[in-house]
């Protein structure tokens, strides 16, 4: 139970975490929240309301249970001593009644002189109806809900600008050339002036859809139901896809950027490399750091290996339940879709992801008695501005 509970709580914290991701995106860029993001935080806080409620059952139950524990470890168990009998040699009517006057006199003094040895007698001759013998109306019960551990929470995703998905190709605008402002050299001098320049950043959305052809009978017979099972299983495989083709079209963005090493895996080693890094991108493209994506190996590394000079962790507000954080103030996003030594820290907002989901769709086949099924949608990512992310190469940690 401590486990599910745990994963109760991973929930509520990713979800919650989410949700501050939102209004604090909204309040950097300086707007309001938009509507789409208006739903998502009302649609999260309604799955927020449902965890809070199953956490505390269960934590009632671990805390009771813990009570019952306590209790069985100060009361010392009763020792019991059993004695195994003799096996018995197997029944034999005949033995045990020579002719039917015995068994008839016997059955007499059973049930009206109440005669021990004989309801004894009589019960050896009784036969024993077990589950063994009718299997066939015992039915099989089964337990659901049905055990699916996909992680479909999309942090790489979740974690970049998040917009709806206008069109299957359309253009982003982007400013190259600004206009110039400047000190004017005297009164009636002529002012800076230069002219903007505004080019194009083209976007193709791709499909991502799957389908599944299901027979009417097994809808109407299985239970739990299997399209229930069948749609959230989509859902599932449908995120897992999306996040893992982002994360790719993203690390195929910054093949231009030159990996930076981190010389030592320590403190100083650290704090050079990505104080540095933030100053750089910073100066380069004007967007500060924000965020550090890395792979789940990396993460491990940064919560148990790095420590600083007094042997503390360096990055103590990293969570072992939780891949969240916020290493030297950086959020951090841990996305198993990432390869191994992947670290890459800049701003997480300009990096966009747009999205239109169809979600499913079901049409029948009543010459087959089948329902052919389907999950659809549609996503494309774009990278703003590569420069402002600098590509990091892990330390080599270990002999």
């Amino acid at each position: 139970m401590g486990a599910y509970l745990d994963r109760l709580n991973s929930q509520y914290d990713e979800i919650r975490d989410g949700i501050d991701a939102v209004v604090n995106r909204a309040a950097d860029e300086n707007r309001d929240v938009t509507e789409d993001e208006t739903k998502q935080v009302e649609r999260d806080k309604g799955r927020l309301a449902e965890l809070t409620t199953a956490i505390e059952h269960y934590s009632a139950l671990e805390t009771q249970n813990a009570k019952v524990s306590e209790l069985r470890r100060t009361v010392p168990a009763a020792q019991v001593t059993r004695t195994a009998k003799d096996k018995e040699p197997e029944y034999d009517i005949a033995r045990e009644f020579s002719t039917p006057g015995d068994y008839a006199i016997t059955v007499h003094r059973a049930m009206m002189l109440r005669d021990p040895e004989a309801r004894e007698k009589l019960d050896r001759a009784t036969a024993h109806q077990l589950t063994t013998d009718n299997p066939g109306v015992i039915p099989t019960p089964v337990l659901g809900p049905v055990l699916n551990f996909l992680d479909a929470t999309r942090p790489f995703i979740n974690a970049i600008t998040t917009r709806p998905l206008p069109a299957g190709k359309f253009d982003r605008p982007r400013i190259t050339q600004h206009v110039a402002v400047g000190v004017q050299a005297a009164e009636k001098t002529l002012t800076d002036s230069q002219k903007m320049v505004i080019d194009d950043l083209p976007v193709i959305a791709k499909t991502y859809a799957g389908h599944l052809n299901i027979s009417r009978q097994n809808i109407k017979w299985s239970s739990p139901a299997i399209m229930n099972i069948v749609f959230d299983d989509f859902a599932a495989m449908y995120a897992l896809a999306t996040c893992e083709d982002a994360v790719a079209q993203f690390i195929a963005s910054l093949s231009g950027n030159t990996p930076v090493p981190i010389s030592t895996a320590d403190a100083a080693g650290f704090y050079s490399a990505l104080f540095g890094a933030a100053a750089g991108s910073l100066s380069s493209s004007g967007v500060p750091a924000d965020t550090l994506f890395v792979s789940p190996d990396v993460w491990a590394t940064l919560g148990s290996t790095i420590v600083d000079q007094t042997g503390a962790p360096l990055f103590p507000s990293l969570s072992l339940t939780n891949a969240s954080g916020n290493p030297l103030g950086l959020g951090l996003v841990v996305d198993e879709h990432f390869a191994a030594d992947t670290m890459v820290m800049g701003p997480a907002r300009v990096a966009e992801w747009y999205e239109d989901v169809d979600g499913l769709m079901q049409v029948g086949e009543p010459d087959v008695l089948g329902q052919l099924v389907g999950y659809a949608g549609y996503g494309a990512f774009l990278n703003t501005n590569p420069d402002a992310f600098t590509v990091f190469t892990p330390p080599v940690v270990g002999p």
